[in-house]
């Protein structure tokens, strides 16, 4: 017997809300199986991405079995990538996320939501460098997720308007160290004025997501210091902001650590907005996506 469990993409940061919040999209997903054996836990990876010990599964099945569970089981998993790998999609977060889920459910474990949050963080710090909690709660519980970066038990899931729609240009950087040489870039320290802007820029965004205000969800496209200090390593990133929101975007920012970037836009304007972003960046496959309601707890199946 096996479980199977299905975890979307996600975008993180979504502009302003740095580390604190994840949009899962329904269009791509990781497949994991879980199958419990005699012996100790194994991965199988079906795809661009390492088995074994240097897959975020296994780090994200140790952590779970050990601080959840109390105690090891022996586990198969097999991975089916179908995220794509060093895109800022959050690929590492929704292979730990469906791992935890499918355990969760192949055990009948029955660990908390936060418990599973922090598991499939210790899962992708093995790719990022450290937990991360943003991706996996929302390759988890799909729709918008704000979360505390310090404490995976506090978050609060938004369901966005029906209406909206995420485009997204698709880029594949090198894998190795991505998501940690982005990071390394970021400022140290912001100023007063700067962090009074973000801190008000989130708050806005928030509201507007709730509500389905556009008005404010354009603040989305505040990046801040994040933003500034990324984008100077994508080609052609400001020019190709300017032309999404002329050509109708609400908001346009990067995808999570990059080099992938996501406008959003409300239904009927994405195919414009698509051949706007087309024009100025090279070698972007485009994607239009919804937000993915469920996410890997609800889209857990049973394999006999």
């Amino acid at each position: 017997m096996g479980v199977k469990a299905i975890a979307p993409a996600s975008v993180a940061n979504i502009g302003c809300l740095f580390d604190a919040a994840a949009m899962a999209v329904e269009a791509f997903g990781d497949e994991v199986v879980v199958e419990e054996t005699s012996g100790e836990i194994e991965v199988k990876a079906l795809g661009d991405v390492p088995g074994g010990r240097m897959n975020v599964a296994y780090a994200a099945a140790v952590h779970f079995l050990k601080k959840v569970y109390g105690r090891s089981r022996g586990v198969r998993i097999t991975v089916r990538k179908g995220v794509p790998v060093g895109a800022g999609l959050g690929s590492s977060g929704a292979t730990a996320a469906a791992t935890v889920a499918a355990i969760n459910e192949l055990l009948g474990i029955g660990g908390g939501v936060g418990d599973l949050i922090e598991a499939a963080g210790a899962g992708e710090a093995l790719a990022a460098g450290a937990p991360h909690y943003d991706n996996v709660a929302a390759s988890l519980l799909g729709g918008i997720v704000l979360i505390d970066p310090g404490d995976p038990r506090t978050y609060l899931v938004l369901e966005p308007p029906e209406w909206l729609r995420v485009a997204l240009l698709v880029k594949q950087a090198p894998t190795a160290a991505k998501t940690q040489a982005m990071r390394a870039i970021l400022p140290e320290k912001v100023g007063l004025h700067e962090a009074s802007r973000w801190a008000f820029a989130a708050a806005m965004l928030t509201v507007g997501l709730t509500r389905g205000v556009k008005r404010f969800m354009c603040f989305a496209s505040m990046g801040g210091p994040v933003e500034e200090a990324r984008s100077k390593l994508l080609p052609r990133y400001m020019e190709a902001k300017a032309i999404a929101i002329q050509a109708g975007a609400i908001a346009f920012n990067i995808s999570g650590a990059g080099p992938s970037v996501f406008a959003l836009v409300e239904e009927g304007r994405e195919e414009a907005v698509i051949r706007a972003l087309s024009s100025v960046l090279e070698g972007y496959r485009p994607v239009i996506s919804r937000v993915a309601a469920m996410g890997a707890l609800h889209a857990i199946e049973s394999r006999r």
